[in-house]
């Protein structure tokens, strides 16, 4: 079942609220693991069944959402072909891909890339040597920011007024013993991070998974995070910190610079454009 989603509400004239409720149900079946009815939709976002059957038949009609013979609702390819093209495109996904296949290569672990998203992290890139979670991850999933390592490289970089607007909207869950519950020892973690460098995942996402990560930061500002998932029985953490870091914090210089360099290419090449 998908977790709970929350309708964006806005009082401006210009404002579509109805269309707001539409792609909230695209939401909720981009998050399920299996096809949904139309009760466990409504559910989950808050609306009522027949509010949320138009949305469906709308959504089938357009061709963006499968309807099965038993009346069940799962994105169709042409939503997952509209996601996956947006991320094709995506600078920070085409430069970092050859550097964390062979990050993960060197390592022999699996290795991510995710941006922020909201109160998310959105996964953009990743290289999987074996299963870690019950749920295996794919690109395009999305992810709380403060139970992830990734999250928490680029949220505790943010300039402080974002960091604490992120911080003030979240809405805390256990996703296992150790998950971090409450704004003030997320602030607290925050903090620990942005004065080492890296964060660390310690099994608050899912039991016997460890992760470390470090920030993409272009001019100081978090684009983008890069991490090292692993097995607990194979890393404790201080393990994790001494294999891994070194060649994490190598991969995310490198796609950091490389990005910068694209941009210095892109302002010449507008330039001369102007100058003709």
């Amino acid at each position: 079942m998908a977790s709970k989603v929350t309708i964006v509400e806005d009082a401006s004239r210009t404002f579509i609220q109805s269309l707001s409720r539409g792609m909230a149900v695209l939401e909720v079946l981009s998050q399920a693991e299996r096809p949904l009815n139309l009760t466990e939709i409504a559910d989950t976002i808050g609306l009522n069944k027949v509010t949320v059957s138009r949305f469906c038949y709308t959504w089938v009609r357009l061709g963006y959402v499968h309807r099965t013979p038993d009346k069940h609702y799962q994105l169709a390819p042409k939503m997952l072909s509209l996601g996956y093209a947006a991320l094709s495109r995506m600078d920070i996904r085409q430069v970092g891909e050859p550097y964390l296949q062979e990050l993960s290569r060197r390592l022999g672990e699996t290795v991510n890339m995710a941006v922020l998203d909201g109160l998310d992290i959105l996964y953009v890139d990743r290289y999987v040597t074996e299963p870690i979670m019950k749920h295996p991850l794919h690109i395009g999933a999305r992810l709380p920011v403060y139970c992830t390592s990734m999250g928490k490289a680029m949220a505790a970089f943010l300039p402080t007024k974002e960091r604490e607007d992120l911080i003030k909207r979240l809405h805390f869950y256990a996703l296992t013993h150790r998950t971090i519950l409450s704004q003030e020892a997320f602030r607290n973690e925050l903090n620990l991070v942005r004065s080492r460098g890296y964060a660390v995942n310690d099994e608050e996402l899912s039991v016997g998974l460890r992760s470390i990560a470090v920030p993409v930061l272009r001019r100081g500002h978090p684009v983008a995070a890069v991490n090292v998932a692993v097995p607990t029985i194979r890393y404790t953490v201080d393990q994790l910190v001494e294999r891994c870091l070194p060649s994490l914090k190598e991969t995310a210089q490198t796609i950091a610079d490389l990005l910068s360099k694209q941009i210095s290419v892109k302002r010449v090449s507008r330039r001369s454009e102007v100058a003709r």
